[in-house]
């Protein structure tokens, strides 16, 4: 919507170019005084000038006869001159023979000998044949259309495209121009006191703008002037150009010369931009920011089929406040009024100013009806808020609402609520929820940033009930942080405090969550990662001296008495130096790194533990020594082709070794460290624990290999690498006294990607246990025949893993985007676990897509991720979206998390007109 207002606006400023137009090149008001004769100026012809004399046998006008041509220019001069050729000496009369009351008309083209001029303006002039306010509507419109450019193709998804009218920009090559404006006409006429006009076939241009009629009229005393007649306006630009593609056409244009007060009378006007057209009644230019639009209507369909439109009884435009009031509106489909709004404030442009949004509209099989209404307040320039109320059909009405700023030296933020007294649907309970976000940005400090957020809901089904599409990120601890970030070239540091709202839920397994499953609070935590300077201490160039810093006081109460409280304060660092070496045949890179740990607990934790302050602490340090070696072994040529010029095959292989020795730990708190899942990458990191509470006793070699194939396009058709650790000494530090891997390996893990086609893609990645059982697997095969088709099929296989937290699925997962014509299309996607029989989630939709609107209906089954064991929800919706008002939706957003490629595929198919 906002864009067709600015083009209205842009339709306003037309009778103000008009006049400038007609005041300075027609008649050289700025040049001439208001009583000097047109003969006093420079007719400029194309093979002819002639001045006019008093003599004349006709009462007050003398017709001039001038060969054909095309451009009249009334470029003035103040000195009075005669401007003869051989042809017309007989003819001429000199200046001095001129009477200022003498009226001038100018005739272009051979005519008959009697008064052109005078036949033009009686013609023009004549009483119009009376219409209604609905067939001037009609027939602007049909005017209009005459510059809609009907597509071959009957079925593509918009009937065709509006285009600049043909006779645009065509004045003539020998026009002459003032101050870059050019004029031209069959008839001129002045009358040597306050009236001049232009008949015939009237253009007039500027940077590409012009201006077509019938008849142009100005009155030098007043500054009045009209433009009417099929009137036609042209800012130049099509589609894919900058700009916003403006034409349309009028019955008549009128600019007063007091206040700036301009009218147009039965206005269509079309975007080549956007597709769009519209029409108003009138159209009036109060002052220079203020507008007012009378009997308007505005849409995004073709002229041949309006499915919708938006009819206003009147638009109030103020372009200084950047807002636009219609009252009266109301939403059509068809002609049937389905939207009703008596007052609508809406942006004409980028700033703010209160009134309503656009309302929206949704229904959900569990919640039934739900419709919003949201009002903003424009507040101050540098904050803001949006008041939302929402009815249910099944549920008592919520209120929401939302509170932003911008403050010069303190940052931005938002806080956000809701609240619904007394849930039908949730034993008549209360239901809110409070969310604060705050970022800032030193001045005087460079990459200094600062943020804090807090949440807060009333209840662990909050996110799931107000969720009906299953949008939302759910967790059972919602994190209220604040903090501090500092970057740059050399040291990456974050400060924070973070505690969590914990919310009642299960486990995979089915059993409640307890206190001691919960995350731990963060009291402050200190991170830094750095990397020395290369100039320090006058280092080799190749020395690289990087190190790691995390420490933090940890507390998590224990109300539930599932074990016995175990806070504290943690510290960790790591001082590494390594010295890459870097040929064209390979790489070998030595690093040795020094590790401590400090950990003890807090005066809670010693009570609760039954410990002394000396057993409650603990300090170890441990070295670690590693290399990493590869080589490039590089081949021309096509694996399956042999040698194929640009092509090229790269074989690297790598050993990785790794030796930290074993320190006991077993008495260590664990506050945050996992266990990581087995991946490639995985295999060659120096350390298996995400988190600082444990030093790997790892002691191992990891062989590797790599192997790329790139054709002679540059484009990677196979990208595969497999690795094993093999461990030299067995794994005995661990989580909770539980060792990482038995035997002699830790696994295999791999991973490929492949593009045997333009349009198939394959990947996989996937792990073995020691025992060369399956640990994990997952493969997806992606094909993509068009930019607008998509299929994708892949499977899930992954064994329960206690060590790594890794929990069982055994699933399909299936996804399509299909259209069946230019217009519409359907969509899908499922995921099924196969081991339990049960779909975990499936979506089906179908959408219709035109110029006009877009429509999704479709239908959603999916189980809550924190409670699996719960029954499925299931969630039909319906989006309507009017091309011009609303994009988007929440199915674009649903199946760009859930559909891989969606993202390229939805840009080609709105795209697609």
């Amino acid at each position: 919507m906002n864009h067709a207002h600015s083009k209205l606006n842009f339709i306003n400023t037309t009778p103000t170019y008009l006049s400038v137009a007609v005041r300075h090149v027609l008649f050289g008001v700025m040049l001439l005084p208001l009583t000097s004769p047109l003969a006093n100026a420079e007719l400029i012809m194309d093979t002819q000038y002639t001045a006019l004399s008093e003599s004349d046998e006709m009462s007050k006008t003398a017709a001039i006869d001038a060969t054909k041509t095309d451009t009249i220019d009334t470029a003035a001069s103040l000195e009075t001159q005669t401007l003869l050729t051989d042809d017309s000496m007989s003819n001429i009369a000199t200046s001095d023979d001129l009477s200022t009351d003498t009226p001038s008309v100018i005739n272009t083209k051979n005519t008959p000998d009697d008064d052109p001029a005078k036949q033009t303006r009686q013609a023009l002039t004549k009483p119009a044949v009376a219409t209604d306010k609905q067939t001037a509507k009609q027939q602007s419109l049909a005017k209009l259309a005459q510059n809609y450019q009907v597509k071959p193709n009957v079925h593509a998804r918009c009937q065709g495209v509006w285009t600049q009218p043909k006779n645009a920009n065509q004045i003539g090559h020998n026009a002459q121009s003032f101050a870059g404006i050019k004029a031209e006409a069959d008839y001129g006429y002045w009358d040597a006191h306050e009236y001049a006009e232009l008949a015939g076939n009237v253009i007039i241009e500027q940077n590409g703008q012009t201006v077509m009629a019938d008849k142009a009229t100005f009155n030098t005393r007043t500054g009045e002037a009209t433009v009417q007649g099929e009137v036609q306006f042209s800012d130049g630009m099509n589609a894919g150009e900058n700009g916003i593609g403006l034409i349309g056409v009028a019955q008549s244009i009128s600019y007063g010369n007091q206040n700036g007060l301009a009218t147009a009378q039965d206005v269509a006007f079309a975007s080549t931009a956007i597709n769009a057209h519209g029409y108003a009644g009138s159209m009036q230019k109060v002052s220079d920011t203020h507008y007012q639009m009378d009997e308007v209507m505005f849409t995004t369909c073709p002229p041949t089929e309006r499915k919708w439109h938006l009819d206003a009884q009147r638009i109030d435009i103020d372009s200084q406040t950047g807002r636009a009031i219609a009252k009266n509106s109301t939403l059509r489909i068809k002609d049937v009024p389905v939207l009703y709004l008596p007052y609508f404030n809406f942006p004409i442009d980028s700033r703010r100013s209160s009134g309503f949004l656009l309302p929206s509209v949704g229904f959900g099989s569990s919640d039934g009806l739900e419709v919003s209404t949201p009002y903003y307040f424009n507040l101050a320039p540098n904050y803001d808020a949006t008041i939302t109320p929402t009815i249910f059909t099944n549920r008592n009405p919520m209120i929401s609402g939302e509170f932003r700023y911008l403050t010069k030296n303190f940052g931005a933020g938002s806080l956000s609520g809701s609240y619904l007294p007394s849930d039908r649907k949730y034993n008549n309970q209360d239901r809110s929820r409070l969310r604060y976000e705050h970022q800032w940005q030193a001045k005087n400090i460079k990459n200094l940033t600062g943020y804090a957020q807090y949440q807060y809901v009333s209840d662990a089904d909050y996110l799931g009930d107000f969720d009906s599409l299953g949008l939302e990120n759910r967790s059972l601890n919602l994190p209220r942080r604040i903090g501090l970030n500092y970057h740059n070239d050399h040291v990456a540091a974050d400060f924070r405090f973070e505690t969590f709202q914990r919310l009642d839920g299960t486990k995979s397994d089915g059993s409640l969550i307890t206190d001691k499953d919960r995350p731990y609070a963060r009291l402050p935590q200190l991170s830094i990662n750095y990397r020395l300077p290369k100039s320090w201490l006058g280092l080799n160039s190749k020395l690289q001296i990087t190190g790691v810093h995390n420490s933090a006081y940890f507390k998590k109460s224990i109300k539930d008495a599932s074990e016995p409280e175990k806070s504290g304060g943690r510290m960790y660092n790591q001082l590494s130096a390594s010295y890459p070496m870097l040929r064209p045949w390979g790489y070998i890179t030595p690093k040795l790194s020094l590790t401590h740990l400090y950990a003890s607990y807090d005066e809670d934790s010693l009570n609760d533990q039954n410990l002394d302050k000396k057993d409650g602490s603990y300090s170890i340090f441990a070295p670690q020594f590693s290399v990493d070696a590869g080589l490039f072994f590089e081949k021309a040529g096509s694996p399956f082709k042999g040698k194929q010029s640009g092509s090229y095959q790269v074989l690297s292989p790598r050993l990785k070794y790794t030796y930290t020795p074993y320190k006991d730990q077993s008495r260590l708190p664990n506050f945050e460290t996992i266990v990581s899942n087995i991946s490639y990458d995985q295999l060659l990191s120096d350390s298996w624990f995400l988190g600082y509470d444990r030093i790997q006793d790892l002691h191992a070699i990891t062989p590797a290999i790599n192997y790329r194939y790139i054709d002679e396009q540059g484009r990677t058709r196979f990208d595969g690498s497999i690795a094993e650790q093999i461990l030299l000494d067995e794994l005995r530090v661990g989580i909770n006294h539980s060792e990482l891997f038995s035997g002699r390996s830790s696994g295999t893990a791999w991973q490929a990607s492949i593009q045997p086609k333009e349009s198939l893609w394959i990947d996989t990645a996937g792990a073995l246990t020691t025992n060369y059982d399956i640990n994990a697997i997952t493969a997806q095969i992606r094909y993509q025949p068009d930019e607008q088709r998509l299929f994708n099929i892949g499977v899930i296989e992954r064994k329960e893993n206690k060590a790594t937290n890794q929990q069982a699925l055994s699933a399909y997962t299936a996804s399509a985007i299909l259209p069946i014509s230019s217009r519409w299309r359907l969509v899908g996607q499922a995921q099924y676990d196969y081991k339990h029989e049960r779909l975990l989630d499936s979506l089906i939709g179908v959408n219709y897509e035109d110029c006009c609107y877009g429509l999704s209906v479709y239908a959603r089954r999916y189980r809550d991720g924190l409670n699996p064991h719960t029954n499925a929800d299931t969630t039909i919706m319906a989006e309507l979206r009017l091309n011009g008002i609303s994009n988007g939706g929440r199915l674009n957003r649903l199946l760009s998390d859930k559909v891989m490629g969606y993202d390229s595929v939805q840009n080609a198919w709105q795209k697609a007109y």
